[in-house]
């Protein structure tokens, strides 16, 4: 069985994941053929033990509220808006809200809470459209996040309390109890076009196949990370490293097999381009298979990361998100050292997992903040089956020998075409 890219030992990474929920909002405008962001907020109420692992409001308050995740996943959602019922979800709020504690009392042994939330969310342009006419998304919030764990309202593989609010999904059936009192509240999300912020709405793709910090050398890192097993010659992770191998060696690049061992192989592939204007590229494809999980011990993945975000004009990462964990930041320093992004480099991050949208956009404004980088990314989850489909149609777009710039729409579609009417709500965001 292939399992969706967002899930990889959801309960290691949620207590990292509610570090990150907080944080100014990144200003980056998001588009994408399926796609529109927006603004939300909402007041709610819940009630928490006080025994409860989560020790301070702000950490309640963000078990709370990250049950939207799941919520926004379930079918009775996606039918509701018309979507079509393939579809794994209508969207997903950023991971970085704004929450506002107005009022935390002690009864008994329990804490009650009330507070507000503010942020970005992506949304299928189908709930989009409606969601911006009617103002308002009224949605089922837990009254507890603790008395409404029940087994089998929840994942099959994934079945423990601390996995739950990932799958949420009070319209379950046989679970309608906690789309109702006692068991949530019903909550209204307010719903608001987002600031518009003028971004390009093309590649650069001559800025980035140009003297962009690396000479006249076009330099692309891609990461393959296993979906589980790295023992494993089946794992769908590796067999995507072999297939875009064989993908790479099909368009005549030439193949230097630099590591190649059961638990992390790097290739290195070059080939030259000649433009239409006679000019002569010269490429390089350095791709990496390795555990990407931010619990494993090597320091591989997180110095090739590193490496690749100081020097690369392209950097794919296919695997798990990890709830955010994978991709990041200050967890990947400590094993690899400081990251020194270029802030006069021009470059494009495609990360290829589960709810890359939620997670990734905030941490790289943060990070490079005086630089431009425009980051592709899911609003839902993707899967490895459908991986090297996607990003064959990126390459083949960035490895074209006309030399006129891209549209963003363009390569986007081209890439959400191989889906075969299929969405993970792709999108661009610059920074």
């Amino acid at each position: 069985m292939t399992f969706h890219r967002g899930i990889s030992g959801l309960s290691k990474f949620l207590t990292l994941v509610l570090l990150t929920l907080s944080g100014a909002l990144t200003q980056a405008q998001i588009t994408g053929p399926s796609v529109q962001e927006v603004k939300f907020s909402y007041a709610a109420s819940f009630e928490i033990p006080v025994s409860a692992d989560e020790k301070t409001d702000e950490d309640r308050i963000h078990l709370h509220a990250s049950h939207l995740f799941g919520l926004f996943h379930s079918p009775k959602m996606v039918a509701q808006f018309g979507i079509n019922k393939s579809t794994g979800g209508i969207g997903g709020p950023r991971a970085q809200m704004k929450f506002k504690v107005i009022s935390s009392v002690v009864e008994g042994d329990l804490v009650k809470i009330n507070y507000t939330n503010s942020g970005k969310m992506i949304l299928h342009q189908l709930a989009a459209e409606k969601l911006l006419k009617t103002g308002v998304l009224d949605v089922p919030l837990p009254a507890n996040p603790y008395t409404i764990y029940d087994e089998k309202c929840t994942d099959e593989h994934y079945s423990s309390f601390g996995d739950f609010w990932y799958f949420y999904d009070p319209f379950r059936e046989g679970c309608e109890a906690l789309s109702k009192e006692p068991q949530s509240h019903l909550v209204h999300i307010a719903i608001k076009a987002a600031d518009y912020k003028k971004m390009e709405t093309t590649i650069q793709l001559p800025k980035l196949r140009g003297d962009n910090g690396n000479g006249s050398l076009f330099s692309i890192y891609v990461i393959h990370g296993f979906e589980s097993d790295p023992k494993d010659k089946d794992d769908s992770g590796r067999l995507n490293f072999n297939e875009f191998n064989d993908y790479l060696k099909q368009n005549n690049f030439i193949e230097d097999k630099l590591k190649s061992k059961k638990k992390s192989s790097l290739y290195a592939y070059t080939k030259e381009i000649t433009l239409e204007n006679g000019k002569v590229i010269p490429v390089e494809v350095k791709h990496l298979l390795v555990t990407t999980s931010i619990g494993s011990k090597s320091k591989v993945f997180a110095q090739f990361f590193k490496e690749a975000a100081e020097t690369a004009d392209v950097i794919i990462y296919g695997g798990h998100s990890g709830l955010g964990g994978n991709l990041d930041i200050p967890s990947l320093e400590e094993k690899a050292g400081k990251f020194r992004f270029n802030p006069n480099k021009k470059q494009v991050f495609f990360f290829d997992s589960c709810s890359s949208y939620s997670y990734y956009l905030e941490p790289f404004a943060v990070e490079k903040t005086k630089a431009k980088i425009d980051i592709i990314s899911y609003g839902l989850s993707s899967f490895f089956q459908t991986s090297n489909g996607v990003l064959a149609s990126l390459l083949d777009q960035l490895l074209t020998e006309k030399t006129a710039d891209l549209k963003w729409s363009d390569i986007l579609q081209n890439m959400e075409n191989t889906l075969q009417g299929d969405t993970y709500l792709l999108n661009v965001g610059g920074l």
